[in-house]
């Protein structure tokens, strides 16, 4: 029984190994790829339609993952934001191919829940930048936002329906 535990043990790290392996290599491939740049992606997504991608996770507290999903916001032209803390949500916008590069990238790292919870077709974008989202933070450990104001945040922008679909409420 304890071989048998211990062959199973070391082929699921062998097999964890090898997708840490493909994964890195294919970010690699992706960052040395050229991409067009950010003025003539942006009118190419004018002309097309807009992705829209509503993450929920569990929480968002990591600063790497924060500078890193802002960075690639800008290397891949997507617009949205990052809602820190406990809960978080991220949302990005911009071309179809952009979006799905990121979805590979932020999925790549580790998260307790993270979870693609709306898909958005849409003509135009909502967002002209990607920033940090940041309310009145409260709980005994300062990482809960007024979640108050971020429906007030999605209404003013005639997308409060998107805190129902998150927060079923």
């Amino acid at each position: 029984k304890q071989w048998y535990q211990r062959r199973v043990r070391a082929l699921g790290e062998c097999i964890l190994l090898d997708v840490v392996s493909a994964v890195t290599e294919y970010l690699e491939s992706m960052q040395s790829a050229s991409s067009p740049s950010p003025s003539t992606e942006r009118q190419s997504t004018t002309m097309t339609n807009i992705s829209r991608l509503w993450y929920y996770a569990h929480h968002i507290y990591s600063r790497e993952k924060r500078t890193n999903m802002l960075k690639w916001s800008r290397e891949l032209d997507l617009t949205g934001f990052i809602l820190p803390g406990k809960p978080g949500v991220i949302c990005i916008e911009g071309n179809a191919d952009n979006s799905r590069e990121f979805n590979v990238r932020v999925r790549a790292m580790n998260w307790q829940l993270l979870r693609l919870q709306h898909e958005e077709q849409e003509k135009e974008r909502l967002f002209t930048e990607f920033k940090e989202l940041i309310f009145d933070v409260h709980g005994r450990s300062n990482n809960h936002q007024d979640l108050g104001q971020f429906r007030t945040f999605l209404e003013e922008r005639n997308i409060g329906d998107v805190f129902t679909i998150f927060f079923r409420v």
